[in-house]
């Protein structure tokens, strides 16, 4: 007689241990996991079958399984859980795992993975941006008030972060593509699926973070995650508007600090800063979530952040010194944050959005 037999990736358990899931073979599929969870489906409940997939092995199955994303991480589960399995940390390094496995290009995903090419991946914003701005005016500090766009003209900034933002667009794409194919043919969708509806519900769900709501532990989590997501998005608004101004409106920089541009991007400025110290202050005293994907994607756009409020301080407090190196600084975090966004923690909207919308259209 024929059957199937279980082929464990054992490299992939390996990964797993390795990068936040050390707990997983503790896991002895008492299913408390699964009840506390006020996230998961009554049909196919979440962690419990994912604990088993993992101490198993199944890595296809794994990375194809939309609820590994509808987990928030809120930690209920490894709160209540009698062996210290930790399933929230299990499938977070799933979830990191994914990044790794649906990157484009594959060794892009690799090198955000490991701490080693971390010097590397700094060197490459500091180094271009370095070149450009020594083409232009071989590292000389303009004299009078402190002008950032005579010190790196908005043209030449777009000179390089515009063709980053386009491989960087594009690598995101066909990573979530990848992503969505693999859901797919996991497990087609039925011939009634509204996608268009599915993505309207996602949006919402992004937009409010209700979900995050309905945890008991870290419920502080979704008002520290929201105020950085508007944070971001009130930032990234505020880049484009100034570009309209400086293309369309012929209006440069700096901008006065009663302009509604400004506003909204010192408003977001400060939401993403107490989003990001909120989130920071807490994982600092937890140990869930704690791994280097995490710290990375925190840690960089945190400081991404202050050195943007601190570039203002000191260019309205006039003391060029330490204004333009600490405008560089933030210019080269920028730099890190949008190129890297496909491979790294940043990538994680992007994932979460595609599963909760395939989720949704699978009427899940």
């Amino acid at each position: 007689m024929g059957g199937r037999f279980v082929e464990p990736d054992l490299g992939f358990i390996a990964e797993l241990k390795l990068r936040g899931g050390d707990t997983l073979k503790k896991c002895y599929q008492c299913a408390t996991c699964s009840v506390v969870c006020n996230l998961t489906h009554d049909d196919t409940p979440f962690p419990r079958k994912e604990m088993i997939w993992a101490q198993w092995g199944l890595k296809d199955r794994l990375l194809a399984d939309p609820d590994v994303w509808l987990c928030h991480q809120c930690g209920d589960c490894s709160l209540k859980c009698p062996r210290g399995a930790k399933p929230s940390s299990v499938l977070s390094a799933i979830r990191n795992a994914s990044f790794r496995r649906f990157a484009f290009p594959g060794f892009m995903g690799a090198a955000l993975s490991s701490p080693l090419y971390l010097p590397l991946l700094i060197a490459a914003p500091v180094f271009a941006l370095a070149a450009v701005l020594f083409s232009l005016n071989g590292f000389a500090v303009p004299e009078g008030a402190i002008v950032y766009s005579k010190f790196m003209p908005i043209k030449a900034i777009d000179s390089v972060f515009l063709p980053v933002s386009i491989f960087a667009l594009a690598c995101a794409f066909m990573g979530v593509r990848s992503f969505w194919d693999g859901l797919v043919k996991a497990g087609p969708l039925p011939a009634d699926a509204n996608i268009p509806a599915a993505i309207i519900g996602a949006v919402k769900e992004i937009f409010t973070h209700e979900r995050f709501g309905k945890c008991d532990a870290n419920r502080y989590r979704r008002w520290g995650h929201l105020l950085m997501f508007f944070g971001v998005v009130s930032l990234f608004i505020t880049t484009n508007m100034v570009m309209a101004y400086h293309y369309l409106l012929h209006v440069e920089t700096p901008l006065a600090l009663h302009d509604p541009v400004k506003l909204l991007g010192n408003f977001g400025a400060v939401f993403a800063f107490v989003g990001c110290t909120w989130i920071i202050a807490k994982r600092t005293v937890s140990d869930e979530g704690s791994t280097y994907y995490d710290w990375t994607f925190a840690l960089a756009l945190y400081f991404t952040v202050i050195t943007g409020i601190f570039s203002e301080i000191l260019r309205l407090a006039e003391t060029p010194g330490p204004a333009y190196p600490v405008y560089f600084t933030h210019l080269t975090l920028v730099f890190f944050l949008i190129a890297y966004m496909p491979f790294s923690k940043f990538a994680h909207m992007l994932y979460r959005a595609t599963a909760m919308v395939y989720s949704i259209a699978a009427k899940k």
